[in-house]
């Protein structure tokens, strides 16, 4: 299975009149995100899935990649990849779409770095930035089998060597 994780843009601060929940993209992480897709997209991303938590700046990233890359398969609001994702639910996730060839899953930190920290067997942490994507490759039926790094998009730029990548 291809994977991409994508860290939801940059939104707005949290205030006492909008809840974490409500936060929207800014004008700013819109347009990042925006050269982040189409870098993803100049990189022959063709996702058979994506998949998106049900907070408001996570589908609305999901929704700029969808747009960009003229996806025209199912985009699904997962409520699983909400803040709180705990690898195991990942797991759950992967066994009900096994047969996903390019599966991407829009969602936040620090859940995402844990993830894919685990997945890679990183020997630190992982600082994934807001608007970015990775791409793994990975087989959800071997649990002895790690990932396989195949890039970082941060904007128009892609890091293709793993030791650039978590070095950031």
């Amino acid at each position: 299975m291809k994977l991409i994780f994508v860290r939801h843009a940059s939104a707005i601060e949290r205030s006492d009149n909008i809840s974490d929940e409500q936060r929207y993209l800014t004008p700013e992480g819109k347009v990042f995100f925006r050269k982040t897709a189409q870098t993803m997209l100049k990189n022959g991303v063709e996702p058979s899935l994506i998949l998106t938590s049900p907070l408001i700046r996570a589908v609305q990233t999901a929704d700029i990649l969808a747009e960009t890359l003229s996806f025209s398969g199912p985009l699904i609001v997962s409520h699983e990849l909400a803040p709180g994702l705990q690898f195991q639910t990942l797991r759950t996730l992967f066994k009900k779409y096994f047969s996903v060839d390019e599966l991407v899953i829009v969602s936040h930190e620090p859940d995402l770095s844990s993830i894919i920290v685990s997945l890679l067997n990183l020997p630190s942490g992982f600082n994934f930035k807001k608007g970015t994507a990775i791409k793994l490759k990975f087989d959800p039926a071997r649990h002895d089998k790690l990932a396989i790094f195949k890039w970082l998009v941060a904007g128009s730029k892609i890091i293709s060597k793993r030791k650039e990548a978590f070095a950031l």
